[in-house]
């Protein structure tokens, strides 16, 4: 079965005095999930999770990590805070794979400047408890909540 690597991140913002994280409602799986997708073949994890960001949020976002060194033509990229093998099924004429997907945490300063396509929420931790999440989205979410 093909493997297709992804990168995904979950945003935190500060929203009247309290933190909240950024979902969408995946329109192929019906899901609240973290925004970001394919890593193209000329960029890396990190370009690939800011740019989908980017595209579809029209979000600047921080990445929460750290970038330890940079010499001569060697740099640290800030790491995932996970790494998902997740399998998806088929959808319309797309057969089943998987997704390799890195999980990184990031910061939005500017979430009023949010513009989506897709259905999407700032949910605040009172708010997740009511919300049916994937574990592993709970999990990520749970984590990000204690960095920031």
């Amino acid at each position: 079965m093909k493997k297709h690597f992804t990168a995904t991140a979950y945003i935190a913002a500060k929203i009247n005095g309290e933190f909240r994280v950024l979902l969408h409602r995946h329109k192929k799986l019906n899901l609240w999930l973290g925004i970001g997708g394919h890593i193209e073949k000329d960029e890396n994890p990190v370009e690939a999770v800011i740019r989908e960001i980017k595209e579809e949020t029209c979000l600047e976002v921080a990445l929460i990590g750290d970038k330890l060194f940079k010499v001569d033509d060697v740099e640290e990229l800030i790491r995932p805070v996970a790494l998902l093998e997740e399998h998806l099924p088929p959808y319309k004429s797309e057969p089943a794979h998987y997704h390799i997907d890195l999980i990184y945490f990031a910061i939005c300063k500017n979430p009023q400047k949010i513009k989506m396509a897709e259905e999407f929420n700032w949910f605040s931790k009172k708010d997740l408890q009511k919300l049916k999440l994937e574990k592993e989205v709970r999990y990520l979410i749970e984590k990000l909540f204690k960095y920031v």
